[in-house]
């Protein structure tokens, strides 16, 4: 009977007569059972939870008597806390998220008196926080981070080099840091930088039914995997989850987790990743992660300037995305406060390069999905707007569902995997380059390859041109198909030292040739090479030169079979449509190399011309009497008719 009385003694003590460390201490034998169940309250060690006193010392000495054997309590009321809270206890609970006038909650004020500290936590959980439960709580700090004034935390040349740099120095609601691995449910986090600082190296963090918002809701800074989010949403003023570059566990960056239920947006950003290691480190690097596990029923609304933003060096893989359920804002503020509206203010970026895709991914390697199940990305109605999403890289050998990003209005750069799904479709494409079935060829973009003067050799090689009868290997049915019965052949001799390059410059004076950007290249070329390079296969890159150093086709492709190789390369693209010159690399040091057939076209291969418009390799015969040639003045744009009658050219007006 001692037992119990001591207990409920203890819980009516008044929180204006604090109860001291080392006379509870003495007491916990008899206590231990209802402490394990019911917790340690705040308020035994004076904490007001008024909104006004500094509580900072009663959780500090709460959470030492906690002694990582029993959970903190935190009855309802606004508690200010000054300094960092670093958790001690089996967990924290409260009776409710917030406090309004319709239902008391728990609640912590942040308001840290070190304010010049990046990523100060409210709460550090490092210690005891292995599967510990923290729930029914909130953490508000001061600032009012909003997405209307978001260039006052924000800077903007930085903002445009992806720089974590670009934010100013903030808060956060709570750090996982360590090897610690709670468990969330029913936290609510605001007026921080960051609401959950995801920083430690162990994984396995839960977080069930939790707000976590801020001027970014979640940073994984330190990802070492196995998020796991149910229900509730992640958003911020600038971002909802926030991605990172820092190396750990042999990868850099990116979150690996599952998010199931959840809200990613009413933010510019649902998903945002910036460079936070140092730049050096980033520039060395060949890749940083991406994203990859499950996103089953995410809901990305009222996105204003992307659901998701990658960096161009991310690779994502084993990603599966059940539908976006997504909604853009408007891509400009109104001025009226009183509905949504998150887009990036113009201070950040102007109107017209708003809203460009929904989506943006680095590399993505096969198999991933996108699907449709909770509806797709679309393209946006603002003035900038260029598709649905866009994909710099899409490579693997495995089938993909891109279904769930609006395909028809997807945008990828550059595809190293099979173009097409099925065998049908493959073989259709390849009839398209046989002159029979395409008998007038595209424009072949080059300066016409069979004019030896346009071809530049460095690496002390020597070209020449021959014909089919000078090839020690026969030219192949497909080359007659493609190229016809007599192509032109260019001949690469070595010098037996080093490996010839070979360039030849698009058609334009001057350069760069002016083309489209974003539209889609092909190219195609015949090989063969009659030594190997390493001993066990042959070897060559075919690659076009762009603007500012950009390679398209940037690809070396290896085979073992002697004889010709038809290389060729389909729907890659230029960021700026400005082309410079074509390169055949990696041409063996020993041993003659012949190439015949070098193309560059628009949009798809086509049959072979070396001519820089429509070509036919046959004559052209227009029957019928009265039938003619139709061609436009280019000054009055009048068309007139080219017939024959009786052996006289006639022009008459169409």
């Amino acid at each position: 009977m001692a037992k119990e009385t001591d207990f409920m003694k203890m819980d009516t003590w008044s929180s204006t007569d604090p109860i001291n460390p080392e006379d509870l201490s003495s007491n916990f034998n008899m206590l231990d059972e209802e402490l394990m169940e019911r917790g340690i309250n705040v308020k035994w060690f004076g904490a007001k939870g008024d909104g006004r006193t500094d509580d900072t010392a009663a959780f500090q000495a709460a959470m030492a008597v906690c002694d990582k054997r029993y959970r903190l309590f935190i009855p309802a009321g606004n508690y200010r806390v000054r300094q960092t809270i670093e958790n001690n206890s089996r967990g924290i609970f409260g009776i409710a998220p917030y406090v309004d006038s319709g239902q008391m909650g728990s609640r912590i004020i942040w308001d840290p008196v070190d304010i010049a500290t990046d990523l100060l936590p409210c709460l550090r959980i490092r210690s005891s926080g292995d599967k510990a439960v923290f729930e029914n709580f909130s953490i508000t700090g001061i600032s009012e981070y909003n997405s209307r004034n978001l260039a006052a935390w924000i800077d903007r040349n930085l903002f445009q080099q992806n720089r974590y740099d670009m934010f100013s120095v903030g808060a956060v609601a709570i750090e996982i840091a360590a090897k610690s691995t709670p468990i969330f449910r029913n936290i609510r986090t605001s007026g921080v930088k960051v609401g959950q600082l995801l920083n430690s190296t162990n994984g396995h963090v839960y977080s069930y039914d939790c707000s976590w918002n801020g001027l970014v809701g979640v940073y994984c800074r330190v990802n070492s995997g196995d998020y796991f989010y149910q229900g509730g949403g992640i958003s911020g003023a600038f971002c909802g989850l926030l991605l990172g570059t820092i190396l750990n566990a042999g990868h850099r960056g990116g979150f690996d987790g599952h998010l199931h239920r959840v809200h990613l947006g009413f933010s510019p950003y649902g998903i945002y990743q910036c460079i936070d290691s140092s730049l050096d480190e980033y520039n060395r690097s060949s890749s940083v992660r991406g994203l990859s596990g499950m996103f089953t029923g995410a809901q990305f609304e009222q996105c204003g300037e992307a659901a998701i933003r990658l960096l161009e060096k991310s690779a994502t893989s084993n990603l599966r995305m059940f539908g976006f359920g997504f909604s853009w804002s408007v891509p400009a503020y109104s001025g009226n406060s009183g509905v949504w509206e998150f887009p990036l203010p113009d201070e950040l970026k102007p109107l017209e390069e708003k809203q460009q895709y929904a989506a943006w991914f680095g590399t993505v390697t096969a198999p991933v999905t996108f699907n449709d199940d909770l509806g797709v990305l679309r393209k946006s109605t603002a003035p900038g707007a260029a598709g649905s999403a866009y994909i710099d890289i899409l490579t693997g050998d495995k089938e993909s569902d891109l279904s769930g990003l609006g395909i028809d209005d997807t945008v990828i750069r550059r595809k190293v995997t099979p173009l097409y799904k099925t065998v049908d479709l493959q073989e259709r494409m390849k009839e398209r380059e046989h002159r029979t079935l395409m008998p007038v060829s595209a424009p072949n973009l080059l300066s016409n390859p069979e004019v030896l003067s346009n071809w530049t050799v460095t690496n002390g090689g020597m070209i020449s041109l021959v014909t089919v009868d000078e090839v020690p290997v026969p030219i192949t049915n497909e080359m007659k198909q493609v190229i016809g019965s007599r192509p032109v052949i260019l001949k690469v001799t070595p010098n037996g030292v080093f490996s010839p390059s070979l360039r030849i410059k698009f058609n334009a004076q001057p350069l760069p040739f002016q083309g489209d950007a974003g539209r889609n290249l092909a190219m195609q070329y015949f090989i063969l090479e009659t030594e190997y390079e390493s001993g066990t296969s042959y070897k060559s890159i075919g690659r076009i030169s762009a603007q500012n150093a950009e390679f398209i086709f940037n690809d070396a492709v290896t085979w073992k079979t002697k004889g010709w190789k038809h290389l060729r390369g389909r729907e890659l693209a230029s960021k700026s449509g400005l082309l410079h010159e074509f390169n055949i690399g990696f041409i063996p040091k020993t041993g003659d190399t012949y190439i015949a057939g070098v193309m560059v076209t628009w949009d798809h291969i086509g049959s072979y011309s070396p001519y820089p418009h429509s070509y036919m390799a046959d004559s052209l015969e227009i029957g019928g009497p009265g039938n003619g040639l139709i061609l436009t003045d280019s000054v009055t744009n009048k068309r007139y008719r080219l017939s024959m009658a009786n052996g006289s050219l006639q022009i008459t007006q169409a």
